[in-house]
């Protein structure tokens, strides 16, 4: 059900709503009014919520299912009684993770109403050239990072381009992003984790919402099925046909679909709640001769149990992953590549909390099954390349918690062994997270541990790939603080990592050609890391890599009134060596920048509510990244120098605008998120050419996007 809590109304003025007010049921379900008083949570039949705010009277209301808007009035606790509700609180024996709400999302210029893109303005995360889809944490590659929902891994976590999220925002409750020293229950990532919770389906009655942009349009349904809830939703893209029209015919445009189905049944502390789902997102690129395109599918069915003190959730979940590239030749012959993977598995764990702490421990079996290269080549007919890779993995982690001096003081070791079937290897990964209470407000948090991270299913495949190659791993730590003020937050991490045995592309020892392409760095490398995962590219490649970060990060969130601000900062250093076997590459074995090394990167942003409008800005000052400068001879022979050169710090500038109409059965938002205003003038890279001014060559600047504008209008059903 959805609700709105607000002071008395005052004679001549409206009644002002409560931000941050807790709303409990007598189930232990809980939900926080968000800057404008309005709550969702789930209530089955007849109940009772009980309402409270800081400095306010609590109240307690009977509710029923059927009910449409609830309206809750709290007075000023002057003179008044004054109701404390406890509770258990969350588990905070962890790193520090940054969480954005769904709310919040709406708040932040630049990020289009888009949950992952906003992720990229937190600390630790690097800008990435073009905004493309990816998020690069505390200096490790893109394909080291995790992304969740619900506990269910995302092959594809962006639509081509990073337009947006594969998952609508307003099916989502929460984001929190992990940039690293997360505890033993999470694993096979050496990065960080980005992990995402859809919003339980309301259940009074049905309603449909969505939203109308100048990019995409998508839809959702929501309500009672049976003795619980669903919500559906669908959204398509038309970039493809608008542009379309304005462009020669042989240039590629993007297109996309994605499609969610989220159910909930049941109550966790009866028999248990279960909720299914299934997501699937479809991307394409295509002109009229060449079109690539990728799908994914995701099916699972999350369920959770409380006896008392002991907590069960289990995720079993099935996929299938798929990219297809069709080209068509000259002489009208369409040729068709494909390579679908099927991928499956459980994920459980089991609490049992005690007055000093808890105990904790799991299983997380993942296997799959990834299919030869299947090609139809017009009139040869299909056939098949390569070969067929299987592949089980299995992990049993354990933790505990210890808690001393009131609660003060909090120790939690933990372990993890995992069996990786791709590598056949055995890795074990401790883990220590560690937890002082300075105040009641400030916090000092310190974390250290192993990351191992198997291969992908690409890169031990018999034909392309390397059978032999090894899992990678970090070792790395953290120490921060952090502080819960009224209406701030404010943290400072420190953390570094030293990664090993980093999978390395170097001439396949199978082939006559024993050359490899050194990593010079650019776009072209930069796009490889961020897409070799997602799409299973295959290369011949063997642990000589290493890796080096280390820095320091600050966030700074303020809530209150009218006024959001949120500024992150991040001080970084990030260094690879590679060891490759080249004969020209004079930096072997020597360190040199990540390709996406950002020694400093600030982003500030701010909107500021009137009455029904709302503006906001953000502005981001990065340093710019690495390059390999190339000087030409005499005889227009370019010399490149690896890694040598910097690109000019880029600045980046959004503006956004909001309109929001309030009806008693629906808000209504329309918004103007206008981005990359000065990104034109900025330059995302070089690369070697030749004009009438330069015959002996030079390095041309390549500019960045022009300004892009995400207009839309978004349905909120009451």
């Amino acid at each position: 059900m959805r609700g709105i809590v607000t002071e008395p109304k005052t004679e001549g003025r409206v009644s002002k709503p409560i931000e941050g007010a807790t709303v409990l049921t007598e189930h232990g379900d809980v939900a926080v009014s968000d800057a404008d008083g309005y709550f969702t949570i789930h209530v089955d039949g007849d109940r009772e919520l009980t309402v409270t705010a800081p400095g306010h009277v609590a109240k307690t209301v009977k509710v029923g299912a059927g009910d449409d808007l609830l309206r809750v009035v709290l007075v000023h606790a002057s003179g008044g009684e004054v109701i404390e509700v406890t509770g258990k609180a969350p588990e905070q024996t962890k790193p520090l993770s940054y969480q954005l709400t769904a709310d919040e999302i709406r708040l932040l210029p630049g990020a289009a109403n888009d949950i992952l893109r906003a992720a990229q303005i937190l600390p630790g995360v690097a800008r990435i050239p073009y905004a493309f889809g990816g998020l690069v944490l505390r200096g490790t590659s893109p394909r080291d990072t995790a992304v969740y929902l619900d506990g269910i891994e995302v092959p594809i976590a962006f639509h081509f381009g990073g337009i947006t999220t594969f998952y609508p925002s307003y099916m989502l409750d929460s984001l929190s992003l992990t940039s690293g020293g997360f505890d033993a229950s999470a694993g096979r990532a050496q990065g960080g984790l980005v992990t995402l919770t859809t919003r339980q389906p309301r259940r009074d009655r049905w309603r449909v919402g969505g939203s109308i942009g100048l990019l995409d349009s998508g839809a959702f349904a929501e309500g009672p099925v049976g003795s619980g809830g669903m919500i559906v939703g669908v959204r398509r893209s038309y970039l493809d046909t608008i542009v379309g029209p304005f462009v020669e015919d042989k240039t590629p445009l993007p297109s996309y679909w994605d499609a969610q189905v989220r159910m909930s049944f049941g109550d966790p502390t009866k028999r248990g709640r279960i909720s299914p789902l299934v997501f699937t997102a479809i991307d394409r690129v295509a002109s009229d001769d060449v079109s690539v395109t990728s799908l994914f599918v995701r099916a699972a069915a999350p369920y959770l149990r409380v006896w008392g003190p002991l907590t069960l959730h289990v995720v079993p979940w099935l996929g299938w992953t798929q990219l297809t590239f069709t080209g068509e030749e000259d002489n009208g012959i369409r040729n068709t590549i494909r390579r679908p993977t099927l991928p499956g598995g459980v994920k459980s764990e089991l609490v049992r909390d005690y007055p000093w702490g808890h105990i904790r421990g799991g299983l997380d079996l993942d296997a799959g099954y990834l299919a030869k290269t299947e090609i139809d080549a017009g009139p040869t007919g299909p056939q098949d390349l390569g070969a067929t890779v299987w592949w089980t993995d299995l992990a049993l982690w354990a933790e505990t918690r210890l808690e001393l001096a009131e609660n003060r003081f909090s120790v939690k070791p933990g372990l993890r062994v995992d069996i990786y079937g791709l590598s056949n290897e055995v890795v074990v990964d401790p883990r220590l997270n560690i937890l002082q209470r300075l105040t009641d407000k400030v916090t000092l948090r310190q974390a250290i541990g192993r990351y191992h991270q198997p291969p992908i299913p690409a890169d031990v495949d018999p034909t392309q790939g390397n059978p032999g190659i090894d899992s990678s791993y970090f070792d790395q730590a953290s120490l921060g603080i952090d502080a819960e003020l009224e209406n701030t937050f404010a943290s400072i991490t420190g953390f570094a990592g030293y990664g090993h045995r980093i999978g390395v592309t170097v001439p396949d020892p199978r082939s006559n050609d024993q050359n490899v392409e050194p990593n010079f760095g650019g776009l072209g490398p930069t796009f490889e890391l961020l897409l070799e995962k997602s799409l299973g590219f295959s290369s011949y490649r063997e642990n000589l890599g290493r890796a080096r970060t280390a820095g320091m990060e600050l966030l700074v969130k303020r809530h209150v009134g009218r006024w959001f601000l949120l500024l992150s900062y991040t001080l970084a250093w990030s260094q690879r060596t590679d060891d490759v076997r080249h004969p020209d590459l004079e930096a072997k074995g020597l360190w040199r920048p990540f390709e996406l090394d950002q020694r400093h990167n600030l982003n500030a942003a701010a909107s500021l509510g009137l009455t029904n409008w709302r503006f906001g800005a953000r502005v981001q000052l990065v340093s710019g990244n690495p390059y390999s400068p190339s000087v030409p001879d005499m005889n227009g022979v370019p010399t490149t120098y690896p890694f040598a050169g910097r690109l000019p710090v880029f600045f980046h500038l959004d503006l956004r605008a909001d309109r929001l109409w309030r009806r008693s059965w629906a808000d209504i938002n329309l918004f103007f998120d206008l981005q990359n205003f000065t990104s034109r003038r900025n330059i995302e890279g070089r690369e070697f050419g030749y004009d009438d001014a330069h015959p002996l060559g030079y390095d041309e600047d390549i500019p960045g996007l022009p300004i892009l504008p995400f207009i839309g209008v978004e349905f909120a059903p009451k």
